[in-house]
């Protein structure tokens, strides 16, 4: 249920049963000498393709890059402005009402996209277009917040946490070969955030934000994966059985 895989007349088959389509969105940014710099978009990739696979539901191609302007001053870090994360999103699903798609769910793995996406469904909201735009960010979902207390206790934090670092373990274990895994002291800083690219470092200056990623195994990885997937597919049950306006 790629969409990169389909002909358009396999599209055309498919909107004649459904209107509904998934949207992975992450990003490229550090993530401490321990993560992968792909890992908010690899995260959000492999659960979009599981729940589209289970649910017969179309994954359009993931949007790799986001708003990471925070994580800037790391070597390796890609970022959009704000402004061209909503005009993308606003573009993309400008495309998609055009051919008949009225549900759109972008599937996230980055909170620094999280405003941005919803404002470009304002935008859209204020352009009187029609349909259910939703972001599913699923590091917050309550459920997985409840899996990550009993597995990492206090030491998840909220960037390169071991968490996400353990799904890509395990997606991609042959990548953390050469990666470290020395414990370090989880510090937890009184920062605030939006933050410029030079206040973060010095706030966090390995990348880190109260975390503890050595922590990740590719068991938990695989625990967490399948858990967000399971609670994503009841939101997109619940997703489509509302009545388009």
């Amino acid at each position: 249920m790629l969409l990169e895989n389909m002909s358009y007349v396999e599209v055309e088959a498919y909107l004649v049963e459904k209107d509904i389509i998934l949207i992975p969105i992450g990003s490229v940014e550090q993530h401490s000498p321990y993560g992968l710099l792909g890992t908010d978009f690899i995260t959000a990739e492999a659960i979009a393709r599981e729940v589209g696979k289970r649910m017969n539901i179309l994954v359009a191609p993931t949007i790799t890059y986001g708003m990471s302007q925070h994580h800037a001053g790391f070597k390796g870090t890609v970022t959009l402005s704000p402004l061209t994360l909503v005009s993308l999103v606003k573009d993309i699903v400008n495309s998609l009402i055009q051919q008949g798609f009225r549900r759109i769910v972008f599937i996230n793995g980055h909170g620094g996209n999280i405003n941005s996406v919803k404002i470009a469904f304002e935008q859209l909201k204020y352009e009187n277009k029609h349909g259910i735009f939703e972001i599913i960010s699923w590091f917050l979902l309550p459920e997985i917040q409840e899996m990550e207390k009993d597995i990492f206790e206090d030491k998840n934090g909220l960037h390169a946490t071991p968490s996400e670092v353990s799904i890509t373990k395990f997606l991609r274990s042959e990548a953390f070969e050469t990666k470290p895994k020395e414990k370090k002291k989880v510090e937890k800083p009184n920062g605030y955030f939006p933050l410029s690219k030079e206040e973060f470092k010095k706030l966090y200056p390995d990348g880190r934000i109260e975390s503890a990623p050595w922590l990740a195994k590719e068991k938990y990885g695989k625990l967490i994966l399948e858990e967000a997937v399971r609670v994503i597919m009841e939101r997109i049950k619940e997703i489509s059985k509302k009545k388009i306006l």
